[in-house]
């Protein structure tokens, strides 16, 4: 067993892919440290699910202004190398698990004279996610981010790592093939898979909204954005309700700052702004009630090389409570709604074709238990932290 060490540069208690990966290891029998980031909240400095947790102080906006800075001058990875050095000194660290891939290289930095193992792990396809967002590609700040340096140094971040953790087959797929230096066995599949018994712990309220009975909900849960879809489903609410649809759209999630004003554009107008509810955040505990009095749920994603790098967290989500699914043609989440035969699939960013589909499980119930039952069989069986947990277990095997 190993004494692993891993370096995440946000609050590990808000992300579940990270935790879920951690109680996998740590129950395998190693012994598990994080170094993490205390925005200041009082809650922070608790330890989470028996987790080794050093956490060291950053104010918010400053670590988003050095996160920005970061290709002119790089002060965040020599912070980050600095407290690495500390961490792998202070916990005899065997191993680095490091989450992403701009964290490469400070991981490096303070582990080069030890030559301790890296693993990579990829939440998105970086290169391209940051060329996605708004605030990166902001007429003034694009010359301070300079986003596009990123698939530049994406080889040499890459190159640090002993091992890389995907999220699906399409990103192993695109990376084996632009970097001949990656081997095939080096790169794992891990998808945002859930743990299924920490999310069936929650009580489902029924009554935690108030629904009126022929009401078709239509829900969304995570970060909302433009690259997001939520506009696309705003046109689409427009449409639907211009037809004398009964249907109303639940959305919960913080909104990315550079998306604020379109966002809250859309949110007053009166066309539709009696048929939205918004809760900018509600605990993960409280997600089961949600999707279980919603009717539909999307993830209306728009079609990029980011986005086809893995599947969200919410599509499992849904699946596990039976609830049919939306998705826009993105491929992974695409490829698991057909196969599955779970929901339904519309072309990113159009409205058109979103609202068509709305329409045909529209007051549809039958095949809509019909898709959800499929979901939440797909998650028992196949898409959950017990099964692709298997995974990283032999991928520690393998440094082992």
């Amino acid at each position: 067993m190993m004494r692993i060490g891993i370096i995440l540069d946000s609050e590990i208690k808000n992300d579940i892919r990270v935790l879920n990966e951690a109680k996998c290891l740590s129950e395998t029998g190693h012994k598990v440290f994080v170094l993490c980031i205390n925005f200041g909240k009082q809650e922070s400095y608790e330890n989470y699910k028996d987790l080794q947790i050093f956490r060291f102080k950053l104010n918010k906006t400053l670590k988003n202004k050095l996160y920005g800075l970061m290709n002119i001058l790089p002060l965040y990875e020599w912070i980050w190398s600095r407290k690495i050095n500390w961490f792998i000194e202070q916990n005899g660290i065997e191993v680095l698990h490091v989450h992403d891939l701009y964290m490469s290289k400070s991981a490096w930095i303070a582990d080069k004279s030890r030559q301790i193992p890296i693993v990579l792990d990829l939440h998105e396809n970086y290169p391209d996610a940051v060329m996605s967002y708004n605030w990166a590609t902001h007429p003034l700040m694009k010359y301070i981010a300079r986003p596009w340096l990123w698939k530049k140094k994406e080889k040499e971040y890459l190159s640090y790592a002993s091992r890389i953790i995907v999220l699906s087959d399409n990103f192993k797929r695109s990376l084996l093939t632009q970097y001949s230096f990656l081997h095939f066995d080096n790169i794992v599949i891990y998808p945002n898979v859930p743990d299924i018994e920490d999310l069936l712990k929650y009580p489902v309220d029924n009554k935690i909204f108030s629904k009126k009975d022929d009401e078709f909900i239509l829900f969304y849960f995570g970060g909302i954005s433009e690259r997001r879809g939520i506009f696309t489903c705003f046109i689409a609410l427009k449409m639907l309700l211009g037809e004398n649809f009964n249907i109303r759209l639940l959305l919960i999630g913080p909104v990315d700052k550079a998306d604020t004003n379109k966002f809250y554009h859309f949110l007053n107008d009166p066309y539709i702004k009696y048929h939205i509810t918004y809760f900018p955040w509600k605990d993960i505990s409280l997600l089961p009630s949600y999707i279980n009095i919603s009717n539909l749920c999307l993830s209306p994603i728009f079609k990029n090389r980011q986005h086809e790098s893995g599947v969200a967290n919410k599509i499992f989500q849904y699946m596990l409570f039976a609830k049919p699914l939306l998705v826009s043609d993105c491929e992974p989440q695409q490829k698991i709604v057909e196969e599955g035969k779970c929901g339904l699939v519309f072309e990113s960013d159009n409205p058109i074709d979103l609202a068509e589909k709305i329409k045909e499980l529209y007051g549809n119930q039958e095949l809509c238990k019909q898709f959800g039952d499929n979901g939440r069989r797909n998650v028992l069986n196949v898409y959950n932290l017990e099964n692709f947990g298997q995974n990283l277990k032999n991928l520690y095997n393998s440094i082992g």
